[in-house]
Parts: structure tokens; C-alpha cells; sequence
């Protein structure tokens, strides 16, 4: 009856009336469950994006990026950017940036209804379930809640979609040529949102061939879009090259990580055993893409098949369509993404360093995540709009069972060999863990209870089809709706909390040191001697208005600066010399000086205790072996000076130990970064 009332109130007055309430409730439900993430914790990919997003409201942080190798794209900080305008204090901003993201992942669902109704489904309930199993696919929830690049890059496809459903049997000529031009505008912002996303034209202009050999007509003006995609990738390729050159400190890509360059540069070198390797990442690929949908991968993968071999014998005979051109453009554009992607994700995995170290590099499904639920919607449209019949889900099964023989046997050994797992990039396989503890490497049993679950989830299918003709699509919804639940309560009460805890746990001792900087335009620069990544990026995002600079060279550092060193660094070259050398604070892993006359002189100004100043003067390492110089001169240290040793880039050896589960989402991790090891 409550179902009866909805949809009339839909049928009188249509979209307009559904789009705001289903918004609110996925926005209210996103940001409310990012709570309790402070500070950004996702080294580097997080401060990255907000490096970027400071960049363009004329904060330079180049000062410290020369320690980062990994390049995330414009376009997300691009988004932060009026954030960082309207908030100064860093844990608001990174509140208002939960509350961008949970606007933005909110608009899945209101796009996936758009598409349902375009391809002709009618009822609200179905509608409905199409957009709460693709809005609320467990990875979107939970990649949404970090400031990084993925917000931006799930939504993308998403909107390009929708565009291209609007083009079928679109006949004004005008709308078709704003159109066109929009598909290429959208397929270049793709790429200025992280470089996977570069083979979106490579989908739409394989969409516009089948359509030719399909339906005998094209959507997408060919010309249109192509000129459009060139004059819009030369701008992104440019604020791009800005970037990488003022803010990265590099103008050479290919010594940045998530590059095209970069790419093409490990492909280009090659490995000893490459052939393998690429052949384990594949599958592993694969593996992850039919597990962490729960089956409905492969089920797509089945209909796919079905969808072009029927277009295309219809073409043949002359014979009218079986399926609508809508169902074929999102069958053709949900099987292309995941080809492409799975085939981007084997070229940047394979010929990584440590490739046996770790098992998500050989499941490495963190790509696949933003394109998933493409599947998912293909398989509820086919299911609303005609019917999924037994040999579908037959068919669906033996896709399984041929790709789990060669994973078993190829790949499976890799991973139980490897000796540690990073969480994020093979997220969505731990809700099928059932009963298996987070902190636990995948193995044997982990892969053999996944497997099994695809199975009875097809079983199941099986039953419902042969047993239901009436309820069919209610029940299989039910059970899709229900597995989507279930997931994102297996993220809500685990995963995200984890998260949290390392946050915390990553953050505290650098935040604390903060606090005695004192985020003011009169403070004194701040120099990071031999910090890791992390916290020289974490005390520049926390003083952003305090110059902050990195060095690895003990000599670079100038004088009347704060200096924040490990608690273990060896700083007997500053103690010894005749400059004053006030420590101001420090904890169990940081330590904050103040180097120089005026410095000192600025914590006086701020109330430091007046016997701790009166000790500036001292050494505060006894030594006996080293004489201190007889004359000291104190010199002013101009601009270019305190700037000179930010043009090199200097990798920096990670320090952290977080706790036992690492659930940084990081696409690579050096070696040198110990912590990542799960014992």
C-alpha cells in the first residue's frame, strides 16, 4: 500500500519529486559516517589532493612536495578549492571536504535513476533498488570518505553515461552538436581526474562503432566530439604541466608515479618475468571483479554477450531490435569500462617493485571499484525491462568457473606466498570474508569462501527463477538489496573505524607539535630536517600560513626558523654552534627548535616559559670532543636561499608504524616503508 502511494505520487508529478528526498538521505547517510576522520591519514594520495587544492588558492607547497613521487590529478582539489577559501582552520576544512564528497557520491544515485527511467523503466520500486545497490556499493561508501581522488572519479563515468543515453533518439540538431561536444569535454575531465580514466574516448568511440553495426546510426557526432576532446585535453594537459613543474618541482612526468609516462616507462623497462606476471595480474583482475560483485559480474558478462550477439543477427535478417538502443549503450559502455580498466590495471601493477610482496598487487582492484556498479545496473535493467533467464545464470556460472581454474592455478600461489596486504585497493573482497578477522592475509580458506559465496549467490538465482515468474524481479531485488546491506555494514562497523584509529594513531604526535608553531603570518618559517612524507605534509597542511620547507641536508638550514626533526635525529651540528637553539616541544617521535635570535626572540613574544629561554643559549648535547667556532655571524637569509634546496627531489624514507591492518589507500608503497608489512 505505502509502495502504491509512492508511485502515484511519482506518476502526478514525476522526477521532480523524487530526486530531493533520495539526495538528502544519501548525502545525510555519506557525511554523517565520515565523523571522527580529523585529519587526513591516506599518505600521500589526501594531502596531495589538498596540496592541490592550496595551489590553485595561491598557497605553494612545493616546499615540500619535492618528497612526493605520486602525481593524483587536478580536478578533485580543483573541487576543494572554495573550501579552502571559506575555512583557515585545517579540521574544518576537512569537514567541509566530507560534506563535498558526500555531495558529490549523492548524485549516483539520483543519475542511476535518471538512466532506469530512460530505458524504460517505469515502476518507482525498481527504480528505486537501481539506485540504492549502485549509490550504496560498499566501495563508493567507502572511498568517498577521504580526500582523495576518487569522489571525482567514480561521478565522472557516471555523468558521461547519462550524457550518452540522452543522445539516443535525440533529433534536435542543435542539442545533438552540445551534446557531442559535452561526451568530449567529459572524457578529457577524466583524465584531469586521474589518469586511468584516459580510455573513456576509447569507450565511446567503441560504443559509436557497435551502434553502426547494431542499429545502423551513431548517437555521438563524430567531429563534434573529437575537437571538443583535443581543445579540452590540450587545457588539462597544460594546467597539468603547471602543476608537475611549480608544485611537484618536476618537469619530466615520468619520474612521477600514476603518469602515462611513468606508466610506459616500467612497461618500456620490463621484467625478467613479465609475461607471468602479467598473466597472474589479469586474473587476479578478473578474480576481484566477479568476487566482489557477488557474482553479478560474470552475470554480466553473460547478458553482454547475449545483448550484441542478438543486436547484431537482428541487424543481419533486417529484423527489428530485441533490445532497446538505450539497453545496448549501457551494456556496451558497462562491458567496456571494466575491459579497459582491468586492462589499465594490469600495465600499472605488473611491473611494479616488491610485485611478490604484496597481494594487492596481483588483486589489484581498486580501478575496478569506480566502474562496478556500471555492471550491476546493466544486470537490474535487463532484469526490469525484459527478463534474466536459467541459461543466463548457467552461462554466468561456467565465466566463473573458467576464470577461477586459471586463477587457482596461476595466480593463487603469488598471493599465498606474499607476505603482507594493503586493504583499500582489495576492499571489496573482505565482505565475503565471513567470520575472518581484518588483521588476516588472505589465504587459502579466504579465496576458497569467496569463491563458494559467488556460487550460492547463483544458485540462489537459479532457484528463484525456476521456482517465481510473478515475483521474480521483487525477490531477486530483495536479495541483491540485502547483500548491499550487509556490505555496508561489514564497512561501516569495521572498516571505516580502523580507519579512524590509524588516523588518530598517524596524526597525533604531529598535530601536537603544531601547536607549537603557531599558525600566524608573523611566525617563523618552519624547516623539516629528514622528516618522513607524511608528517612534512601533515605540518604544512596544519600551518598553512607558515613557510615550510624540507631538507635533508643539515647545512640548508637557516637560521631565526623552527626546526622539527625526529626525536631520534642527531642535531649536535646546530646544538655546538653560537646560535641560540631553544627546544620548544617535543613527544615520543617529534622534536620542535627554535634556531636562531629572532626565533627565540618570537617564542619570548608568545609567553614560553622564561627559564626555558634563558636555556636557548646552552648546549643542549654535552659533548666534549667537539669545540664550538670562536666567532658566530649571524646572517639574513634571503628567499632564494631558504628556496634553493626545494628544486631537487629527494625521496623520503617513511618512519610511521600504524597499527597491525594497513588500510592506507595508496596505489603503491616503497619498499622502505616497512609498516606496510603484515607479520
Amino acid at each position: 500500500m505505502f509502495g502504491g502511494k509512492i508511485q502515484e505520487i511519482y506518476e502526478k508529478y514525476g522526477l521532480k519529486c523524487v530526486y530531493p528526498p533520495v539526495f538528502l538521505i544519501f548525502f545525510l547517510f555519506n557525511f554523517i559516517s565520515s565523523f571522527g576522520m580529523s585529519y587526513p591519514a591516506m599518505d600521500p594520495n589526501e594531502l596531495c589532493v589538498i596540496a592541490v587544492s592550496q595551489f590553485f588558492t595561491g598557497k605553494n607547497w612545493a616546499g615540500v612536495m619535492v618528497s612526493v613521487d605520486y602525481y593524483y590529478g587536478f580536478l578533485q582539489g580543483l573541487l576543494y578549492t572554495p573550501v579552502m577559501l571559506i575555512f583557515k582552520n585545517p579540521a574544518a576544512q576537512y569537514v567541509a571536504i566530507a560534506a563535498v564528497n558526500a555531495a558529490l557520491i549523492s548524485l549516483v544515485p539520483l543519475l542511476a535513476i535518471s538512466i532506469s527511467k530512460r530505458l524504460g523503466v517505469t515502476v518507482f520500486w525498481k527504480m528505486a533498488v537501481t539506485a540504492f545497490i549502485s549509490g550504496g556499493y560498499c566501495c563508493y561508501f567507502a572511498h568517498s570518505k577521504f580526500a582523495w581522488s576518487e569522489t571525482v572519479t567514480i561521478l565522472l563515468p557516471w555523468v558521461l553515461l547519462r550524457v550518452m543515453l540522452g543522445l539516443v533518439d535525440l533529433k534536435n540538431k542543435p542539442k545533438l552538436h552540445f551534446f557531442s561536444c559535452l561526451t568530449g569535454i567529459l572524457c578529457a575531465l577524466g583524465y584531469a581526474a586521474h589518469v586511468r580514466l584516459v580510455y573513456l574516448p576509447l569507450v565511446v568511440l567503441t560504443i559509436i562503432i557497435f551502434e553502426r553495426l547494431t542499429y545502423g546510426k551513431k548517437t555521438v557526432f563524430v567531429p563534434d566530439f573529437l575537437i571538443s576532446y583535443a581543445v579540452s585535453m590540450a587545457g588539462v594537459l597544460w594546467v597539468t604541466y603547471i602543476l608537475q613543474r611549480d608544485l611537484w618541482c618536476c618537469t619530466d612526468p615520468s619520474q612521477l608515479n600514476n603518469t602515462l609516462s611513468n606508466m610506459f616507462a616500467a612497461v618500456a623497462k620490463g621484467t625478467e618475468d613479465g609475461a607471468s606476471r602479467m598473466v597472474q595480474t589479469l586474473f587476479g583482475q578478473l578474480y576481484y571483479f566477479i568476487t566482489s560483485t557477488w557474482g553479478f559480474g560474470s552475470l554480466a558478462f553473460c547478458l553482454f554477450g547475449a545483448v550484441a550477439a542478438r543486436c547484431i543477427q537482428r541487424k543481419r535478417a533486417k529484423e527489428p531490435q530485441t533490445y532497446s538502443h538505450g539497453i545496448m549503450t549501457l551494456g556496451f559502455f558497462s562491458f567496456f569500462t571494466a575491459i579497459f580498466t582491468i586492462v589499465a590495471g594490469t600495465i600499472y601493477r605488473y611491473p611494479a617493485e616488491g610485485f611478490y610482496n604484496y597481494q594487492d598487487n596481483v588483486i589489484f582492484g581498486r580501478f575496478l571499484d569506480s566502474v562496478i556498479p556500471f555492471a550491476l545496473v546493466f544486470v537490474m535493467a535487463v532484469l526490469f525491462t525484459t527478463s534474466i533467464k536459467l541459461n543466463k545464470i548457467f552461462g554466468a556460472a561456467a565465466i566463473c568457473s573458467v576464470i577461477y581454474l586459471v586463477f587457482f592455478t596461476v595466480t593463487a600461489p603469488v598471493i599465498l606466498e606474499s607476505e603482507a596486504t594493503r586493504i583499500a585497493p582489495i576492499l571489496g573482497l573482505y565482505p565475503l570474508r565471513i567470520g575472518a578477522a581484518g588483521a588476516e592475509l588472505l589465504n587459502f580458506n579466504s579465496l576458497l569462501l569467496t569463491s563458494s559465496a559467488v556460487y550460492c549467490v547463483l544458485a540462489v538465482f537459479v532457484v528463484v527463477i525456476s521456482c517465481s515468474k510473478k515475483h521474480r524481479s521483487a525477490i531477486l531485488s530483495v536479495i541483491i538489496s540485502g547483500l548491499t546491506v550487509y556490505s555496508l555494514i561489514f564497512i561501516s562497523g569495521t572498516y571505516l573505524p580502523m580507519c579512524r584509529e590509524e588516523s588518530v594513531a598517524k596524526n597525533m604526535a604531529v598535530a601536537d607539535i603544531s601547536e607549537s608553531v603557531y599558525n600566524q603570518s608573523s611566525a617563523p618559517p618552519l624547516t623539516l630536517f629528514n622528516l618522513s612524507r607524511h608528517d612534512a605534509l601533515m605540518l604544512r597542511y596544519l600551518n598553512a600560513q607558515v613557510n615550510v620547507r624540507i631538507t635533508y641536508d643539515i647545512e640548508t638550514i637557516p637560521e631565526n626558523c623552527f626546526v622539527a626533526v625526529k626525536s631520534s635525529e642527531d642535531v649536535s651540528a646546530l646544538v655546538n654552534s653560537r646560535t641560540p637553539f631553544l627546544l620548544v616541544d617535543e613527544n615520543d617521535k617529534l622534536k620542535l627548535y627554535a634556531y636562531g635570535e629572532r626565533a627565540v626572540a618570537y617564542m619570548r613574544s608568545q609567553n614560553v616559559d622564561e627559564n626555558a629561554a634563558e636555556e636557548a643559549d646552552k648546549p643542549l648535547i654535552t659533548t666534549s670532543e667537539t669545540t664550538p667556532p670562536e666567532t658566530t655571524t649571524t646572517s639574513v637569509t634571503t628567499t632564494a636561499e631558504r628556496t634553493s634546496f626545494t628544486t631537487e627531489r629527494t625521496p623520503v624514507i617513511s618512519t610511521y608504524i600504524p597499527p597491525e591492518v594497513v588500510t592506507a589507500h595508496q596505489d603503491e608503497l616503497p619498499e622502505e616503508d616497512a609498516w606496510a608489512v603484515i607479520e
